[in-house]
């Protein structure tokens, strides 16, 4: 009964701090998702029974804010359902997702330290990774000028496995070492850009290979009644194999929208548009496979996941994506979309059956849907088939595939305070 009290206390207090002194803000958000895999991620041999389970992502964050300085605790609980037993003592599933300290010099300059989060433009190089459950982020420091639409923010790591006495040997798999980036964002008449530099060191064998990506990492305007957006990287230096890397990633998007009521409640959008992602040669020395890196990828090339989420179809011949969306809207309660994608390879590859080059790689269709309860509770839904072509299962070394390849999901999501209500989805 003492405890109770106690608790109960405790939260009468933190709320009357939050409301009279705007000090201390306690949040947090959940969702659960349940997925049917017949083929998602890696296409599925024939005779394999397809997978389900239950997962959820619980987050507890609080802000401490004093003067012109702001603490920030974000911590996460990432589990399936029933991979611990019910009468459990300890496991490995709680983690910290952020810890970092900002300092507020003037209006204009800002230090942000510690383990953070890296979202910028459309997430495509730097993104949270939101759609998978742990998430992602960095350890490292943070400068930021912002004034008015000019943003030039400059990041620094240097990454270690342990504080040792002697050395800095750092080879944890698909880590940098170190790591620099500049971007700046600004507005240019009616056009919105941002632009990149993002230099990272990798280690083997006591020897760091340095690779750079840089470009227009976003482009917003209207044309021709149109919106727009686009971007352009380029990458070079070497690769962790010390191959020299030379690629690309160009993304053009256009989308346009219609208003089918008065009220201007409900709508439709169109966007079409297509990304080209460079490869490598089946014979080639030097690496010219672009990397997205650290991106969201699962918002590109298909929900499937195919291509470049988790590692998937890096250093292989490339992508072509030529895609059609459309999305219906009914206010900010419902909204369903559809997207076909058209894939091809960047560069041909030899078929091992035919002995002919070829580059189709498949058509996917992803359907996906989201009711939004209440303000802070959502429902999401979602179901993709991949049509693939003998030259995709090939470089899948799938010799056997499944007739048919598909994927569907339902989500519960819960984020009071959270502006984005869905997750995984864009238009």
């Amino acid at each position: 009964m003492k405890k109770s009290t106690l608790l109960i206390a405790l939260l009468i207090l933190m709320t009357s701090m939050t409301r009279v002194q705007a000090q201390f803000q306690v949040d947090g958000q959940y969702f659960a998702r349940s997925e049917y895999r017949n083929g998602y991620g890696r296409p599925i041999s024939e005779g394999a029974d397809p997978a389900f389970f239950i997962a959820h992502r619980a987050r507890i964050q609080a802000a401490y804010t004093h003067q012109d300085v702001k603490f920030y605790l974000s911590v996460q609980d990432i589990r399936t359902w029933g991979s611990t037993p019910q009468l459990n003592t300890s496991d490995d599933f709680l983690s910290v997702h952020e810890a970092w300290a900002e300092v507020n010099f003037n209006p204009n300059w800002t230090l942000k330290a510690g383990r953070q989060e890296l979202n910028y433009d459309n997430f495509r190089f730097l993104g949270n990774v939101d759609w998978a459950f742990q998430g992602r982020s960095h350890d490292l420091a943070l400068i930021k000028y912002e004034k008015e639409q000019s943003k030039l923010h400059l990041g620094t790591a240097f990454n270690q496995q342990q504080q040792r006495l002697s050395e800095t040997n750092y080879e944890l798999a698909n880590q940098y070492k170190t790591a620099q980036f500049i971007r700046y964002q600004d507005v240019l008449s009616s056009v919105n850009f941002s632009l990149l530099f993002w230099n990272e060191g990798r280690e083997k064998d006591k020897k760091q290979n340095f690779r750079q990506t840089f470009g227009i990492s976003d482009l917003t305007t209207k044309v021709v009644g149109l919106e727009l957006k686009s971007f352009l990287y380029a990458q070079s230096g070497k690769d962790i194999q010390a191959r020299s890397v030379r690629a690309f990633d160009l993304g053009i998007d256009l989308k346009k929208s219609f208003v089918l009521d008065s009220a201007g409640i409900k709508k439709i959008e169109f966007a079409f548009g297509g990304e080209w992602i460079s490869g490598s040669k089946q014979d080639s020395a030097e690496n010219n496979s672009f990397s997205p890196l650290y991106g969201t990828n699962h918002f590109f090339n298909g929900y499937m996941d195919y291509f470049f989420v988790g590692g998937a179809f890096e250093n292989s011949v490339g992508l072509e994506d030529l895609y059609l969306k459309a999305r219906y809207t009914s206010g900010s309660k419902f909204w369903i979309q559809s997207d076909l994608h058209h894939f091809s390879s960047q560069q041909d590859f030899t078929n091992t059956e035919t002995l002919r080059k070829e580059s189709y790689l498949g058509i996917e269709w992803d359907l996906s849907a989201g009711i939004l309860i209440n303000q802070s509770v959502s429902v999401q839904l979602g179901y993709s088939r991949y049509w693939g072509s003998d030259g995709f299962h090939q470089l899948f070394q799938n010799t056997n595939p499944k007739g048919v390849q598909d994927w569907a999901y339902a989500m519960l999501i819960v984020r009071p305070t959270i502006k984005n209500k869905f997750i995984g989805v864009r238009i």
